[in-house]
């Protein structure tokens, strides 16, 4: 029996994950460091195991610190896929299971430094892409998508910012961020797309040219046409004397001079671009000698200047038909000019005498003129349970056959759909004209909720990326020393020692006032939750009259700036009376800036003398003579105070106590040191509470305090 595990699955846990540390009631995670002893090959790290020693206690023993990772250290990730000139990107196609593993889009680094997303609709039967799209093209609201030079289509997806960028891309990877507009704007069951698999043959009515009068009579329905003299010209700026960008304008060909400059006293001919690229500028109204001139001349654009030579000329003039009728039921297409972009059904073709005039089915929504150029194409025609749906078909004139298909309207509502290309051949066989269609054509379906409507399922965004800067010592609250070859995420740990600073402090039975010392002591206080923090609870450790310390607090305690609903709550004896306060300031550790942001999860050996003349050294291990405690020295600070901070603790220390006489003494395993201290404090979070949720061994980092050490994990779902 076939089972399928949908990748939507695996998208949809990626989404929890970064829902879990988004939503503001939901669970804490931490980046942190660790092992600061070396591997026994640096170079070369061991892969992490999922063994509880390994992955659990291991872990607690070798942390050094962490930071709380916040909205902004956390997107979703999709693979890089930057475009490259040359590649043959996959198309969209919703029959295609292997969708995942292809390059179906591609990032393109914009000329603002930023970074845009795009899918590929079309590859242009599977041609490769040399030409890349970029978003000053397209908006997110766009009906009709990019097509860039190489033919290709492409649907703008995103836009990550550089810094963005900076802060989460891997060489493979780059972060997803959803734009509203493009999501809001989203079409579900539109075709964007019809494949052509055989291009059939006969489809002979085609016709391009200009319209004569776009009311007859006053009738807008009725519209006179007439053939208009167009070129296709190809041109070569390869010339140190050649220069610009052509635009839509009006453009000469001049005699060409002896340094390769125009002669503007000799103007062969004139024209109008109507499109233009790096390579070939399309030229209709031509007036004068145009065909036929290539070596000799200079073609130089009336707006911008642009200049070039000529490779070559080649028609694309179209003659109107003189048989009735011969286009009935082919798409009438406004190609430029007024009213540009639309398009209707020929009713009737009309010829009267020299006049060419069709009828078509309704009037255009934005009025068309004699400035208006059009294309007559065969007509396609979509059928399925949507609607709306209506294409065109572009015809290889060299052999009538189907070359490609332009949707003039993606419809809406389609989960599956079949299309037939319609056009006459002007054959007639056995009394009647023959149609064509045998052309073999596909339409494609948008995901559910159209194209863009779920960035995360359709660019399968499964791996999870957390970015945690470490700046130097985050203002003195975690070490800027040694080294590190560990990063892991830990998920709800408890802090250790939580001091509260509190006012206005309130026994609710009565109304009295009350002060730290109402609370009671082993008993449990929480705060509510609000917009943007989720609720806290910690045990009363000890008191004073303005200040609790907690233990094993769970979520992080936040200064309740007068409001009631973030008052803290202390209900021990419910008989007796409840007692609140307000949270004025906030302490998680021994250090003077320490808060919920950071953690240092080293023993700090307070008070530190050496009792020898021989320095301890860096990552020695130290064991403490009478009760065999021993633990690994992370760092010995001598500049405010004395004190050897120590991780992978086992054992309790003793501290010593001067005024008695009573010294327990450490010794370095291999420095010979000998020393003692007077006090303890940390580690910062209970060992052993919370989760880790990952774990990866690297190659040492070594720490400074005038520099930011920026941690990238990636975590595929």
């Amino acid at each position: 029996m076939g089972k399928l595990v949908k990748s939507n699955l695996n998208t949809h846990n990626a989404k929890q994950f970064v829902e879990s540390i988004t939503e503001a009631a939901n669970s804490i995670y931490y980046m942190y460091v660790g092992k600061h002893t070396g591997f026994p090959d640096d170079n070369n790290p061991p892969t992490a195991n999922n063994s509880d020693e390994s992955s659990f206690y291991e872990q607690y023993r070798n942390m050094i610190y962490g930071k709380h990772i916040t909205d902004s250290d956390i997107k979703h990730m999709v693979n890089k896929n930057a475009w490259t000139t040359g590649t043959v990107y996959t198309q969209y196609d919703n029959n295609n299971g292997s969708l995942q593993t292809s390059p179906f889009f591609a990032s393109v680094e914009e000329a603002n430094g930023n970074f845009s997303v795009f899918k590929c609709l079309y590859n242009n039967k599977d041609s490769a892409s040399t030409d890349s799209p970029t978003k000053t093209e397209t908006a997110a609201n766009d009906d009709i998508y990019i097509t860039t030079a190489d033919k290709y289509q492409w649907k703008y997806m995103y836009e990550l910012t550089a810094a963005e960028h900076t802060k989460f891309s891997t060489t493979d990877k780059i972060p997803l961020v959803i734009d509203t507009a493009v999501t809001s704007n989203a079409v579900a069951g539109a075709i964007d797309v019809v494949n052509v698999n055989s291009g059939g043959s006969r489809y002979n009515s085609v016709a391009n040219g200009v319209v004569k009068d776009a009311a007859v009579g006053g009738n807008n329905l009725i519209i006179e046409l007439e053939s208009l003299v167009s070129a296709n010209v190809t041109i070569d700026q390869t010339d140190a004397n050649t220069s610009g960008t052509f635009a839509v304008e009006r453009v000469d060909l001049f005699d060409k001079t002896s340094n390769i400059t125009a002669n503007t006293a000799n103007n062969v001919a004139n024209g109008i671009i109507v499109s233009a690229n790096s390579t070939v500028i399309k030229v209709v109204d031509i007036a004068g000698n145009f065909f036929g001139q290539t070596g000799n001349v200079v073609v130089k654009g009336q707006t911008s200047g642009a200049t070039a030579l000529i490779s070559s000329v080649a028609s694309d003039t179209s003659t109107l038909s003189s048989n009735t009728d011969f286009y009935k039921g082919s798409t009438f297409y406004i190609s430029s000019g007024a009213g540009a972009g639309q398009a209707k059904t020929i009713s009737e073709y009309i010829v009267t005498g020299s006049a060419r005039r069709v009828l078509i089915t309704n009037a255009f929504a934005t009025s068309i003129d004699t400035t208006s150029l059009f294309e007559i194409t065969p007509r396609v025609v979509i059928a399925g349970d949507g609607s709306g749906a209506e294409g065109r078909a572009l015809i290889n004139t060299a052999n009538f056959s189907v070359d490609t298909i332009q949707m003039t309207n993606r419809g809406s509502g389609y989960t599956f759909a079949s299309a037939q290309v319609l056009g006459n051949t002007g054959i007639v066989e056995n009394g009647t004209t023959a149609q064509a269609n045998n052309a073999n054509v596909v339409p494609i379906i948008g995901p559910k909720g159209g194209h863009g409507s779920d960035v995360i399922n359709e660019l399968y965004a499964d791996t999870v990326g957390v970015s945690v800067d470490f700046a130097n010592s985050e203002n003195g609250t975690i070490p800027a020393q040694n080294d590190f070859r560990t990063v892991g995420i830990l998920k709800d740990p408890l802090y250790s020692n939580v001091v509260l600073t509190i006012a206005d402090t309130t026994l609710n039975t009565d109304g009295t006032t009350g002060s730290g010392t109402s609370f009671t002591a082993g008993s449990v206080v929480t705060q509510g939750s609000n917009d943007t923090h989720g609720s806290a609870t910690g045990v009363i450790a000890a008191r004073a009259a303005g200040t609790i310390n907690l233990t094993n607090v769970y979520g992080q305690f936040v200064s309740s700036g007068g409001a009631a609903g973030m008052r803290i709550v202390n209900n021990a004896n419910v008989l007796a009376n409840t007692v609140t306060a307000n949270v004025t300031a906030i302490k998680t550790s021994d250090k003077t800036n320490s808060n919920f942001t950071t953690f240092d999860q080293r023993l700090r050996l307070t008070g530190f003398a050496n009792a020898s003349q021989v320095a301890f050294s860096t990552d020695e291990t130290i064991k403490q003579d009478s009760t065999d405690a021993n633990g690994a020295i992370h760092f010995i600070n001598t500049s405010s105070g004395s004190v050897m901070s120590i991780t992978n603790k086992k054992g309790n220390f003793l501290a010593s106590d001067t005024v008695s006489g009573t010294y327990y003494y450490v010794r370095g395993q291999t420095s010979g040191g000998v020393g003692y201290f007077t006090d303890t404090a940390g580690p910062d979070i209970v060992p052993n509470s919370g989760e880790v949720m990952y774990v990866e061994n690297i190659s040492p980092i070594t720490r400074s305090d005038s520099q930011t050490e920026r941690v990238k994990v990636m975590i595929k779902f």
